[in-house]
Formats: structure tokens, sequence, C-alpha cells
């Protein structure tokens, strides 16, 4: 028989990981709303659109491939790794990590992103 694991955390509802994750998203969305992820670092690596799409007013160059891309196809990527979120001693550096300036950052297309995270072991 399968061993269950221990709820914690809200009211006995949720397990350690659980928790630590709802923590872990919650930061990270917070975290698309700072300046430097939200505006700098993509401001650095914008031009006006060349394509013949007229309805899409910037493209954005990938640090990696250098290649062109429209907005919703560009992430912004943290050079160093957040690194994970399990504990409270983790908390320090995972939010300096994670709200760093736009000089730790890089401005990747998504496959080039995928392509970081899966020979890093996975997500930051």
């Amino acid at each position: 028989m399968a061993r269950r694991v221990e709820r914690t955390r809200a009211g006995s509802e949720w397990t350690e990981a659980r928790y630590w994750a709802f923590v872990r998203s919650a930061l990270r969305q917070a975290s698309r709303r700072y300046p430097p992820i939200a505006r700098l670092a993509l401001d650095a690596v914008k031009r006006p659109n060349e394509s013949s799409n007229k309805r899409m007013k910037w493209e954005y160059q990938c640090a990696e491939c250098g290649d062109w891309f429209p907005r919703k196809e560009v992430q912004v990527d943290h050079i160093i790794a957040c690194g994970s979120l399990k504990t409270y001693e983790d908390l320090p550096g995972f939010v300096e990590r994670l709200f760093c300036e736009p000089n730790d950052l890089a401005v990747l297309c998504r496959k080039c992103h995928q392509d970081k995270t899966n020979k890093s072991g996975g997500a930051k």
C-alpha cells in the first residue's frame, strides 16, 4: 500500500511540496511586474517591426540564436538560475536571484529558452 504524504500546511490540506509550489508561483507571478523583467531587459533588445505584419509594433532579438521574434515568442531568462525554494532558508537567495538587475537577464526565444532549461536539468 502506498504511503500517504502528511499534509501539514493550510489547515492540513496541503503537503509541504504543495505549499512551497504555491509560494514559488506567487513570487514568480510578482516578478513579471518587476521593471527589469517587465520592461528594461526587453527594451534593450527591441526594434521597430520590419516584417509585413503591420499590427505588430516591436520585435525582439534572442540573445542565443540572434533571430527576431514577436513579443509572444520571447521570454526573459535569468542567467543565474533562481534555484530551489523548499524551505524558509532558501527564501532569501531565491528572492535575490529572482528580483535581479537587467544585466543578469537575457531575452531568449521560446526554443532557445526550452533548450537551456533542458540542459540545466529542469525549471529554474
